[in-house]
């Protein structure tokens, strides 16, 4: 189950308050009607990255992952949880390397995971390893105005 919350529509950009769902159900945007995420967690690839990450009207944090990777599925929670509770201020966007490894080579990412915050459309800090989502948090609140 999805806790109550806010997803910012990925088409319009509106922040929408999500119920709580089961697994199956979806929500649609209150402003254009598209289907939102269930997840507040978005997926890039090299092909969206610019639109999804560097046109952001809001900062976003980008985690640079790979399944084989133990302390990047001890983030993924983490990262829901602060996705959830920052909706509508910053975007969480995860970039598979394995399969994105142009995107990793530009970001000179040599490990993961590796995290990114972004602004206006350039890189204004850099995390690295796993953390808790409220370490998270504070690293964020600089970038947050």
């Amino acid at each position: 189950m999805t806790q109550s919350g806010f997803i910012d529509c990925p088409h319009c950009g509106v922040r929408n308050r999500i119920p709580v769902l089961g697994k199956t159900q979806q929500v649609r945007c209150g402003r254009c009607g598209a289907d939102l995420p269930v997840n507040p967690v978005m997926h890039c690839n090299e092909s969206d990255f610019a639109e999804t990450v560097l046109s952001s009207p809001i900062p976003v944090l980008v985690d640079f992952w790979a399944a084989w990777c133990g302390p990047c599925k001890m983030l993924a929670p983490e990262l829901e949880k602060l996705a959830t509770s920052f909706a509508g201020k910053v975007r969480v966007v995860k970039v598979d390397i394995d399969k994105n490894p142009a995107l990793a080579d530009r970001y000179a990412i040599r490990s993961v995971p590796t995290m990114l915050v972004v602004r206006d459309g350039k890189v204004v800090d850099t995390l690295n390893g796993a953390m808790p989502a409220a370490a998270l948090a504070q690293r964020l609140q600089p970038w947050l105005s």
